[in-house]
């Protein structure tokens, strides 16, 4: 009984892996995300998309990461806040220099 208690106990433990501190995350959360370990990738967006500077700064952050990322990388925290940072910069759209009837994609 006790190495059954002991082996399932071994098992949860391993179940809960932490992940690795992620500059990106940690600078998300400073700008006043809240904890993002346990937010949905919606919900992420929407916070996002009501501080489009911060997601702009994100992508940037993540576009060095995301080209050399692993298949599980979009997983993590770290890889649901780059996915929605950038779903929000892909849908921002300034005017163009010159003609005020034209839009280009992109933050700045």
């Amino acid at each position: 009984m006790r190495l059954l208690l002991a082996v399932t106990l071994i098992a949860l433990a391993g179940c809960s892996v932490r992940e690795r501190p992620s500059a990106i995350v940690q600078r998300a959360e400073a700008a006043g995300s809240g904890r993002l370990d346990s937010a949905s990738s919606l919900a992420m967006q929407s916070w996002l998309e009501r501080h489009r500077d911060v997601a702009a700064e994100l992508d940037r952050m993540c576009a060095p990461v995301r080209e050399k990322a692993q298949a599980e990388w979009q997983d993590t925290t770290e890889g649901r806040v780059c996915a929605a940072s950038r779903n929000v910069v892909m849908t921002t759209f300034k005017r163009l220099e010159g003609d005020h009837k034209t839009y280009g994609a992109g933050w700045k």
